[in-house]
């Protein structure tokens, strides 16, 4: 039996973490791209737009957040 929980130990927990690291940077792969779109989005409001700093940033995040 110990001879089990060796090779278990050895080989299907890493190959487990693998593909559970692999897994998670699939599903937050969107997440970040949405993110970088959305800062770049507010970068350009910003750089257009007139007024004060705090009134620019106020703007651009409900004009690139869809409200």
């Amino acid at each position: 039996m110990p001879n089990a929980r060796d090779l278990i130990n050895a080989h299907l927990y890493p190959v487990l973490a693998t593909f559970s690291v692999i897994y998670f940077a699939i599903q937050i792969a969107p997440i970040a791209n949405q993110a970088r779109y959305f800062d770049h989005c507010v970068d350009e409001v910003i750089k257009e737009a007139k007024g004060s700093f705090a009134e620019k940033r106020a703007f651009a995040a409900k004009l690139c957040s869809g409200s």
